[in-house]
Formats: C-alpha cells, structure tokens, sequence
C-alpha cells in the first residue's frame, strides 16, 4: 500500500482525469490541478496514518457555496462541515421510530441544517471529484444505474460504538458473526454491539495488560475479523492479536513481519475442504501468510511481487485466492502453491477490496480508481456486466450478501451502495447517504441486517439497516 491523493475522504480521483476518452483501454493520466504536487503527497505508508478523526481537519479546498438564509450567507466545505456539531441535536440512539418521525439516522439536525444547503454539500465534493474524466459517457460505466430501490432499511444507529479508523486506505473495521454481534473498530479497541440487547462492551483493548504483556505496545489498529469465538486484529507494525472470547483470553499476540514497512492490511477467516479454519493475513511486505487457528503456527506463504492489500479465497472449497494489492491488476492464484493462473486487467490504480460472490465463479474488486469490476472465473479475460463507479473516491469495501442477491460497495466517505445483481447486470440499486468516512460494512450471515460504520467527530455511528422482505413484494425482480 502506497499513499496517494489529498484527504477529503482521500478522494484520490479528485485531483485528476484520464486523458485519453478510453478509461478501460488507456492509462495516460493528465494532472488537473496544477496546486497538486503528487510527488509530495505519495510516500511511505507512515505519511498516511490517520492523526485526526474526521475531513474537517484537513480539506484543502475551501471554496465558499451558497446556503439557505437560515444558515450563514456563505461557507466554505471546511466550515460547514466543522458546523455540524451545533447542528446535530440528537446525540443518543436513534430508533426506526425516531426516523420515522422525522429524525435523522445521524443526529443531524436537518431543520436548521436545510436539504438544499446539504445538496450545496454535495455539489461542491461533486465540482472536486473529477467524475466526467472517468467516461461516464462509456457503455460499460454504470453511472446512470438508477438509485430508486430500496433494499434495506434503516433500522437503528448508535454513537456508543465511536468507529475510528488506523489508517486511511484500511476500512475493514466492522464484521458481523450473526444478526445480533457486530465488531467495529473503536479509539483502538474492538467493541461488540449486541443488537438485539442495544448493549456495547469492549472485547480487545490494545492498550490493555492482556495485550502489553505480550510485547506489542503501542499497537494502531489497522483491520479486523472475526469468526465464531475468535476476533482478531491486525496492526500498523506487523502485528496480529487474537482473543478467544470462550475463553476470555488471548491466543495469538505476536509481530509476523519486522520488515521496515509491514502493515498488517487484512485478515480473512475460511474453511479448508478438509474443515480446518484457517486465518489468512495480507501483508505490505508482499505475503499472505496462512495460520491453523489451532496452533497459530504458519503452515503456508505465497510470496507476491507487491504489497498486498486484499485477499480472499474462493468459496465452496475452490482452489483459488483472489488478490487485491499495490498494483492495478488483480491476481487469481493456487490457495496451495500460489502459482499465477489469472491476471485481471482493467483498473488502472491500486487495488483494495475484493468479494466473491458465493457461488464461487464471480469476483468482485475495489479500486481506487473510484471503480469496482465485476469478473467471472471461468472467463476472465471479458470484464461482467458494467464497470461500478464510486462517488467520492475508492471503492474500500464490498461484500456480496451470502444469498448472492446483492453487492454491497462503499466509498471512502459518505456513499454506500447495495446493487441488485440479477443476472450479473446491476440494473438497479440503493444509495445510503452519510456523513463521514465509512470504515467498514458487514451483512450478518442470514443477510437480514447490514451494519455500517461511519467515523465523524459529531455525527459518527454504527447504523443498522434491515433487509426488506422483497420475496413477498409484488415488485420484486430477485
């Protein structure tokens, strides 16, 4: 992972536009803002580290936009972003109830506030976001998909669970184990959410004796997992804890990379054919490493040429990890030997999400070239269906839903989007509107309930969305 573009939600496709009219052809870039030194901007991964808790503390472009009269005559983005605290009156838990009746999922106080003066908002994010450099004219971008559906609905959110994150291109930070227990991120701690008790805990303090005693001081948090009795957390130096929480107690604390820049970027959890849970990290210095949570001992490395962001195994026992990393191709390489068997090329950054769908044969990928691509194994030299754009910058996050039905993609602020797959055309989807960096989404195994982060000094929550019912509705297209 390398460090790239400016802050507001780092929007790394604000500050330029693709020259050349063939986005998905051509990789010549044209700098756009000539107030941009992206010399200056890129750099080891330690410039990145996140040292303040929301945009408002460092967006450069502070351009003033019109607001309604019951606000202030003009503002810049950073003043009015910086005025959402005395604009958000409700500070506790916000029911379905409330929403209902007018409260919004957030706090914010959209009365005083004013729609028109959050479209302004927007408007001036969009004048920063060099979209219509990204082809929107070109037949594979599905910008115009339409943004009518709803597919889940708000249902709770809480500032109890204040998300945070460790570092600004890692956003795996929230995970669900079952309807009722979420893990988030939180001041450097995983907190558990019950759901169904509206009750919070925390379950791993870095900061605690647990963890210093074991040597690792001063750990930042950078990613999460979890999986049944087991959470886990990945650190900015290399560092990777577990906690069996059965047995109240950590199980595995230890550095497994002491190269000068190892972040622990990721860490996924899967069955082996043979039943064994395996924990996989991705690392920055170019290995994914294979745990057997019985003893936390290595069992196998696959050596990469780069530094690797992402990586997921193919379901249903398939042979295949699909590899996101600091490059703009992604990699399908053999679980086993991890030798290469497919280069997926299209994106034209670096590469950080990736989701199978559960049927194994379709793959999912993040970019931050502010797209997420759609690929089929059994041909991957064709991209599937439409190229997926973000809003305000890479695509962090995606998850399919564990029935296939839905793709769920997150910008690095604001935006989530649920698609429809259908029959792989995403021919419609949801947007959830937010305020703030988004630091991880999750959907509970029975796909009833997403969970959302949102990291905000003032309008910051965990946000429950419930899956409605389609398959009673008249209207449904699954």
């Amino acid at each position: 992972m390398e460090f790239s573009g400016g802050w507001a939600g780092i929007q790394e496709g604000r500050y330029c536009r693709v020259a050349n009219e063939n986005l998905f052809d051509d990789k010549n870039v044209e700098i756009m803002d000539d107030n941009v030194d992206f010399d200056s901007l890129s750099g080891s991964t330690e410039d990145s580290i996140v040292t303040f808790e929301d945009p408002t503390e460092a967006d450069e472009n502070q351009m003033a936009i019109d607001v309604p009269d019951n606000c202030a005559n003009s503002m810049t983005s950073t003043e009015f972003v910086q005025s959402i605290p005395s604009l958000t009156k409700h500070h506790g838990d916000i029911t379905w109830e409330d929403y209902q009746n007018g409260v919004d999922m957030q706090g914010i106080d959209l009365a005083m506030l004013g729609f028109s003066c959050r479209d302004t908002y927007r408007m001036h994010n969009a004048q920063s976001v060099y979209l219509p450099g990204l082809c929107m004219d070109h037949p594979r971008l599905s910008w115009f998909t339409p943004s009518d559906a709803e597919f889940f609905s708000f249902n709770y959110s809480t500032r109890r669970v204040s998300c945070s994150i460790g570092h600004t291109q890692l956003r795996h930070l929230v995970v669900s184990t079952s309807q009722h227990d979420v893990y988030a991120m939180c001041k450097n701690s995983i907190m558990h959410w019950n759901a169904s008790r509206r009750k919070e805990s925390s379950v791993l303090n870095m900061s605690s004796p647990e963890v210093t005693s074991r040597g690792l001081r001063h750990m930042t948090v950078t990613t999460i997992a979890a999986i049944e009795n087991l959470v886990m957390a990945g650190g900015l130096h290399g560092e990777v804890v577990v906690k069996d929480l059965n047995r109240n107690s950590i199980v595995f604390a230890d550095h497994i990379s002491t190269r000068s820049d190892p972040i622990t970027n990721a860490i996924d959890c899967h069955w082996s054919p043979q039943g064994q849970l395996v924990m996989m990290t991705s690392n920055n210095d170019g290995k994914i490493r294979m745990f057997d949570t019985e003893s936390f001992s290595v069992f196998n490395t696959i050596r990469m040429g780069f530094a690797v962001n992402h990586a997921t195994r193919q379901p249903n026992g398939g042979k295949l990890l699909c590899v996101a990393g600091d490059h703009e191709d992604g990699r399908l390489v053999d679980v086993d030997t991890g030798k290469p068997e497919v280069i997926l090329r299209g994106h034209i950054r670096n590469m950080f999400a990736t989701a199978w769908h559960p049927d194994g044969s379709i793959i999912a990928t993040g970019n931050e070239d502010n797209t997420c691509r759609i690929w089929d194994v059994r041909n991957p030299a064709r991209q599937l269906g439409p190229c997926l754009p973000g809003f305000f910058g890479a695509i962090r996050s995606l998850r399919f839903t564990n029935d296939g039905k839905f793709l769920i993609m997150s910008d690095n602020s604001d935006y989530v989007y649920i698609y429809l797959v259908g029959d792989m055309d995403f021919q419609r989807k949801q947007e959830i509107d937010l305020f703030g960096l988004v630091s991880g989404v999750t959907v509970s195994p029975d796909d009833e309930l997403l969970t959302v982060g949102v990291v905000h000094k003032a309008a910051g929550r965990l946000l429950e969305f419930e899956r409605k019912d389609w398959r009673k509705s008249s209207s449904c297209l699954i």
